[in-house]
């Protein structure tokens, strides 16, 4: 009995395996060959960027926001801007351990800087009461800490957690208008 004939069932499995694969991969790079030649279809309408991933770093590299104050936007935020005050604002999902932790932070740095800005602090269930605030910063999933200038302008957007250091220099670069 030869090493061929005790091990055909494995060598023939192993053949077809080889010869199965051979076949998609022909079929994949035929496919990859034809759609090259077929014209681009048209783009879809532009949807305006979602800032829902700005995540931790902020949103560096995203076209600059600035907030217009319409008939939807709540009073207390269009009350500031009319006084070219700085808001900052952090909408929070009440009881996730890292929310509450920025909240602490949040609250914390709104004792050093509120003669300076406006600080708001809402739990995801009252983000109702903003208005279209959110649309216009193009965010929906919290954590939420927006930085915003008196002029409208958006200073800085984070949709993730940060840690106080970062929370405390972005609000102070603001406030100083850095």
């Amino acid at each position: 009995m030869g090493i061929f004939e005790r091990n055909r069932t494995f060598l023939l499995g192993a053949i077809l395996i080889l010869v199965v694969g051979a076949l998609l991969f022909a079929g994949v790079v035929a496919m990859r060959v034809m759609a090259e030649g077929e014209p681009e279809a048209a783009p879809a309408a532009e949807q305006p960027a979602s800032y829902n991933t700005v995540s931790s770093f902020g949103m560096t590299g995203y076209e600059p926001l600035t907030i217009e104050p319409t008939a939807d936007t709540p009073e207390f935020i269009t009350k500031r801007l009319d006084e070219n005050r700085g808001i900052v604002l952090l909408v929070y999902v009440k009881g996730a351990s890292d929310d509450m932790e920025m909240l602490s932070y949040f609250n914390d740095i709104k004792a050093n800087y509120a003669a300076d800005s406006s600080f708001f602090s809402f739990e995801a269930r009252e983000s109702k009461q903003l208005g279209d605030l959110l649309a216009q910063l193009r965010v929906s999933d919290p954590p939420i800490l927006a930085i915003i200038r008196g002029d409208g302008q958006v200073a800085n957007l984070y949709t993730g957690w940060i840690g106080f250091k970062v929370m405390e220099q972005e609000i102070a670069d603001a406030v100083r208008g850095l």
